[in-house]
């Protein structure tokens, strides 16, 4: 996944919003969840490995957008990784395309027509605390240019943007249709936030996505908002293997 260009690097904190599956919105996905409970029931209830394979399934909703107005936005993301890059695989971050458990899942949302499958993805790392942490950066769909204020300081998650130059905006940026990262750290549980912005390009609207999920090992879990989303699972790497 490429990097956007002109995006400030500073680190970030994710403040947490609630997608708990007993109160989701979309019935489908709470069905999903609810199969997916004798998968994580065969795991340990806690991280107990040092290596994990995080897998993350990222969608949209097949929705009608009817125009109305709407702001662009940059997500603000700190030091992050492209997986394949030669950083990441020195940082011990690696592809990982065989054997994923999540392939039916896209499968079914693909076929259900509420959801249009954006990226099946998984890699292998360490599990770092968060003084340690690094964030895989998530570029997908097209490439386009934004206009941002100068002075960006003031923003702690999310830069408000435009699509054409403005006397108080005129920072230019290259951004794509879904930017942001996903990071997975490890505490006495493991943890992951996502800072994540979906643009429509045809409205000039982005939709924002910021999350921190305490996950258990093996557990399914999906974050959303009304235009796009995420399913994620981790597993350790030694019951992965078996």
């Amino acid at each position: 996944m490429g990097d956007a260009s002109g995006c400030n690097r500073s680190e970030t904190h994710l403040m947490t919003s609630r997608a708990s599956p007993g109160r989701h919105r979309h019935p489908w996905l709470r069905a999903l969840f609810v199969a997916s409970m004798a998968f994580t029931a065969m795991g340990g209830s806690a991280a107990r490995a040092t290596d994990y394979i995080v897998e993350v399934v990222l969608y949209e909703h097949r929705v009608n957008d009817d125009g109305s107005a709407g702001s662009l936005w940059l997500p603000k993301v700190g030091p992050s990784l492209r997986l394949g890059s030669e950083s990441a695989d020195a940082a011990g971050f690696t592809n990982v395309d065989t054997d994923l458990t999540l392939t039916a899942n896209a499968q079914s949302m693909a076929n259900s027509g509420q959801y249009r499958v954006l990226r099946h993805l998984a890699w292998q790392q360490e599990g770092l605390a968060e003084a340690d942490a690094m964030a895989i950066r998530v570029n997908l769909g097209s490439a386009f240019d934004i206009y941002l204020p100068d002075e960006l300081s003031p923003y702690e998650q999310f830069i408000p943007a435009s699509g054409e130059p403005r006397p108080e905006r005129q920072r230019e940026a290259r951004t794509t249709t879904v930017n942001g990262t996903i990071k997975v750290r490890l505490g006495r549980f493991l943890h992951l936030e996502a800072l994540l912005v979906h643009t429509d390009t045809e409205t000039g609207k982005s939709y924002r996505l910021s999350e921190s999920r305490k996950m258990r090992s093996r557990e399914l879990h999906y974050i959303d908002n009304p235009r796009f989303g995420l399913l994620t699972r981790i597993v350790p790497v030694e019951e992965a293997s078996s």
